[in-house]
């Protein structure tokens, strides 16, 4: 009954904000961000030229599309995401992956005592019971922990981020605000505060279908059956996820386009109580990422053309799109609503030939794990104080101490044929395969500096290997994302509302120009960003 009178408090508190909500001189109310995990910009151009009746052509035909726009380096969901809502990049943020290492905080059970230094983990691992599509939020014994004000205590995620959200500022002015995501863990938008999301829905992506039942109105549980041999990479006794198989996860994101439709529609994400139409609101779609990386999907050809399988999820994709569109034009909300499509991160490759793996058949990738210890012998992945090395289509090394990070760079770069790296991909922001020092600590803080969040934060070594390598010896995949080639960093980006004339800008952008473009067209000052005034980051050009 409590639960209830909290919810019912919290929907009447949401709608008395909407007389206060914050409104651009435009005359922009709403922004709906939209994230399409893995939506290249080839992916966009191929998908509009291809379908000019499309949701996707109609929003580019009263819209910006930016032709050059980069995401996080490191193109982690994570970084990704907060490129999007705080205009600021992991240097500022602080947030390198959803699996990283802080040199200040301690492991999970730890009663905060001995050497400092831990593995950060966000992700469904952390769930309370991650098989179940709602499971109860985060487990608290198995967060990272450390001393505030003199106590141990758990560090959830939105205590791990360093700066501010737009979630933060918009309530703050007011308005509404609501995200849904893929984790429990991504009560990371919700900022330092903790309060940012008023309606924060996190459907776990990586609990099991038969577990479903029906949300939403979404069955989920018989969306096992529609997967056939060609749209998933395991036997079907083995898709125990959504993210093996793209029809479960096409139902996995229709659970949270009907959470968009009714938040549009006067509610709450699930549904259950009367809500104000949030001032900021949106999703991320997860079935174009997943129909990249599944092996029987991806691309056909180097240049970008699906296959049967990501072409299906791209279209399920585009067609959800265009129900929640409708919904906006039904409800007379599209005139006063930006409507922003991009992506977290893309997926690399999209030339499939290319891809090397730890797999005899794949070019037998050498795990670089053996080459760090070698270099460290202080380096004991899994304990306390020893250091991570966070391994996809990139190498992310984090050692407790810098004294041995040049012997580390020794054995990697002795050893840069074996782990594939000895070939730079065009387009990245590194120099070289293996980064460490006065270059890596350019681009993301100096580990053995004096600014705080690098000290504690900061990777000791970047590996970027050659293009089309993967760090994983899974049956499942042929494409992963987290490196910084282009096809890990180029992404989609396009800015709607009907009153926008249709124009292409073909400068480079960033993601994190984003956030404070949804600031300013809600009358809000982007300088109240922490990230958008330490980067001096740029509204987008164009609009």
């Amino acid at each position: 009954m409590r639960s209830r009178l909290l919810a019912v408090a919290f929907a009447t508190a949401s709608l008395a904000a909407c007389s206060s909500s914050p409104k651009g001189p435009q005359g922009v109310e709403h922004v709906l961000l939209i994230s399409i995990d893995g939506l290249h910009q080839v992916d966009l151009d191929g998908y509009v030229a291809a379908h000019p009746t499309s949701a996707l052509a109609t929003l580019a035909s009263t819209g910006v599309t930016y032709a050059d726009a980069r995401t996080t380096t490191p193109s982690d969901s994570f970084p990704g995401l907060l490129a999007l809502v705080t205009g600021g990049t992991p240097r500022t943020t602080g947030v390198y992956y959803d699996d990283s290492y802080d040199r200040t905080l301690f492991p999970p059970g730890s009663d905060c005592t001995g050497s400092p230094g831990a593995e950060i983990v966000y992700d469904e691992s952390v769930d309370v019971d991650s098989t179940q599509l709602l499971s109860g939020g985060l487990d608290a014994s198995k967060l990272p922990r450390g001393l505030v004000g003199g106590a141990c205590e758990p560090i959830y995620p939105h205590q791990f981020l360093k700066v501010n959200t737009i979630f933060e500022l918009v309530r703050a002015a007011g308005g509404v605000t609501a995200w849904a995501d893929k984790h429990y863990a991504y009560d990371l938008v919700n900022g330092p505060s903790g309060r940012g999301v008023m309606d924060l829905y996190t459907p776990e992506i990586n609990s099991d279908p038969v577990n479903g039942g029906t949300v939403n109105g979404v069955d989920l549980t018989a969306s096992k059956a529609a997967c056939d041999g060609t749209t998933n990479s395991l036997p079907l006794a083995k898709v125990t996820d959504y993210t093996t198989c793209v029809p479960t996860v096409e139902a996995y994101d229709d659970v949270k386009v009907q959470a968009l439709l009714n938040e549009i529609g006067g509610k709450t994400s699930d549904g259950l109580f009367p809500q104000a139409v949030p001032t900021v609101f949106g999703m991320n779609f997860q079935a174009v990422s997943v129909g990249q990386k599944l092996t029987p999907c991806g691309y056909t050809d180097a240049a970008g053309t699906p296959s049967a399988c990501l072409a299906g999820a791209l279209a399920h994709t585009d067609a959800s799109l265009g129900r929640v569109v409708a919904e906006l034009r039904a409800r007379k909300l599209l005139e006063s609503t930006l409507i922003i499509v991009s992506a977290k991160h893309g997926q690399s490759p999209v030339d499939k030939s290319t891809v090397a793996m730890e797999i005899a058949a794949l070019g037998d990738v050498t795990d670089p794990a053996g080459f760090v210890s070698a270099g460290d012998s202080g380096y004991d992945e899994g304990t306390q104080a020893g250091g991570h090395l966070m391994t996809d289509d990139v190498g992310i090394l984090w050692l407790q101490s810098p004294a041995h990070t040049a012997d580390v760079v020794t054995e990697l770069t002795t050893h840069a044929a074996a782990i594939h790296a000895d070939a730079l991909p065009a387009g990245t922001v590194f120099t070289s395969s293996v980064t460490s020092g006065t270059a890596l600590a350019a681009l993301f803080g100096d580990p053995a500096g004096s600014d705080a969040v690098a000290q504690a934060r900061a990777p000791s070594v970047f590996i970027q290997p050659n293009a089309g390598t993967i760090y994983s010896s899974s049956s499942k995949k042929r494409a992963e994302h987290g490196g910084g080639t282009v096809d890990d960093t180029a992404v989609a980006l396009l800015v709607s509302r009907p009153s926008i004339a249709k124009a292409r800008v073909t400068t480079a952008v960033h993601t994190t120009q984003v956030a404070p473009t949804i600031l300013q067209h809600l009358g809000l000052a982007p300088s109240g960003l922490q990230a958008v005034a330490a980067e001096g980051t740029a509204s987008l050009p164009g609009l």
